[in-house]
């Protein structure tokens, strides 16, 4: 297997609340730090759409990793409409994409399916997640913080996991593109301050408890989703 550098850019769409960043860490740094181990081959460049900086072209870098985000993907700002280009180009140009949370959304919305606010409210805490697949074990706790969902599966994606509040919650495409809608770079500890600092705001007061209860229950462990995408990274370097 292949140890020359592999070059990602993970492309920044939400920040890290400004009372949470100097603990925590940019979404872009949470990722490096939860997947570089199991790829050290890789080196990684911070990119932010959602702050107005230009998207690179397609061929530029090895593979590329969409950030969750705040926002949802139907509010289409320009930032947006820039990205879903960039995504088609990549699946034309065959470069692997991984996404997570509003990332699995417009990569949906970019490859043919639709993402909208979801009828069941509000996912937060550590869910668990069943999988259909041999590159994962079949049921993982994960960590969501959403209230979008994924309603129609675009036409070349595989749905190979979910939740009973997410039922499109993990997909793989026929091209080079993975993405899933909980966070496994997210800690226990962030997880638990955004239940917190949003309760009574967008959260409601039982949302915010039963997630703190879940997160305290329900052990997760986000090593085989790391290994998982590592080896989607490897397996699909250009040549």
């Amino acid at each position: 297997m292949s140890q020359q550098p592999l070059r990602i850019c993970i492309l920044e769409n939400g920040r890290t609340p400004d009372d949470l960043i100097d603990e925590f860490g940019s979404y872009p740094k949470m990722i490096d730090k939860w997947l570089s181990p199991y790829l050290p081959q890789a080196t990684f460049t911070y990119l932010s759409p959602v702050r107005g900086e230009k998207l690179p072209a397609p061929g530029d870098f090895d593979g590329f990793i969409l950030t969750g985000s705040k926002h949802s993907t139907y509010e289409r700002s320009p930032w947006m409409v820039g990205l879903i280009a960039l995504l088609q180009q990549l699946r034309q140009k065959r470069i692997p994409v991984f996404g997570i949370c509003f990332g699995h959304q417009i990569m949906a919305d970019a490859y043919g399916g639709l993402n909208a606010k979801s009828s069941k409210g509000w996912g937060v805490g550590a869910h668990q997640y069943n999988y259909e697949t041999p590159d994962l074990p079949g049921s993982i706790a994960s960590f969501v913080f959403h209230q979008d969902q994924v309603q129609k599966v675009p036409p070349e994606a595989t749905r190979i996991g979910g939740s009973a509040h997410c039922e499109n919650g993990v997909f793989a495409y026929s091209f080079p593109a993975i993405s899933v809608q909980y966070h496994p770079e997210f800690s226990a500890e962030y997880i638990q301050a955004l239940a917190k600092k949003f309760r009574g705001d967008l959260l409601s007061d039982s949302v915010s408890a039963n997630a703190l209860d879940s997160i305290a229950h329900l052990p997760v462990d986000a090593s085989p989703v790391a290994k998982w995408v590592a080896d989607f990274f490897r397996t699909h370097r250009t040549p």
